[in-house]
């Protein structure tokens, strides 16, 4: 078994990446031509929070910041800032998965809730201190709601497609990959 984990993981790790290539190429592809006057989730967040919470060992600090770097040259977003605040908050959360692994799942929404709170409040802080153009309150509002609406069944996808869960006790935590 010792010698498979180093394998699943490095998998897992390109799994990671893939998914969240093909995301961003989603958000990239001009279905709409006209400006949106809703906002959807941010599935490469949710799913970072996710993964970084139930197999932290999959989301490694580099990955999660070669990502979102990524995304923010090919989005136009500032460049390094949504990926510094997502990577200081996975890290966060990576911190406290093993505080969580016994808790219940309604308890892990609400952390990630928050988390995903603080994560958009730190990016309009920061970028309207850097007078940076920031999105309409309402529209990050709603992006924000939409992430916690959606954060089940990024939990539900990761658990059966993907074989993701909590890490626990017997499990031995990240050493044991």
């Amino acid at each position: 078994m010792a010698e498979t984990a180093p394998s699943r993981k490095w998998m897992m790790r390109g799994v990671f990446a893939m998914l969240s290539l093909a995301l961003l190429f989603a958000q990239l592809l001009p279905l709409e031509t006209s400006p949106r006057r809703w906002a959807g989730p941010d599935f490469m967040v949710v799913l970072t929070l996710v993964w970084a919470l139930r197999k932290p060992e999959y989301v490694p600090s580099w990955l999660v910041a070669i990502v979102f770097l990524l995304a923010d040259f090919l989005l136009l977003r500032p460049p390094g800032l949504a990926a510094a605040i997502v990577l200081l908050v996975s890290e966060v959360q990576r911190n406290r998965s093993f505080r969580l692994r016994e808790a219940t799942f309604a308890y892990e929404w609400l952390t990630a809730s928050g988390f995903m709170l603080v994560i958009a409040v730190s990016y309009r802080v920061i970028a309207s201190l850097m007078l940076l153009p920031v999105p309409p309150l309402g529209l990050m509002l709603m992006q924000v709601i939409m992430n916690i609406a959606i954060y089940p069944v990024i939990v539900v996808l990761s658990h059966f497609l993907f074989g993701v869960r909590r890490t626990t006790a017997p499990d031995g935590g990240l050493g044991a990959n």
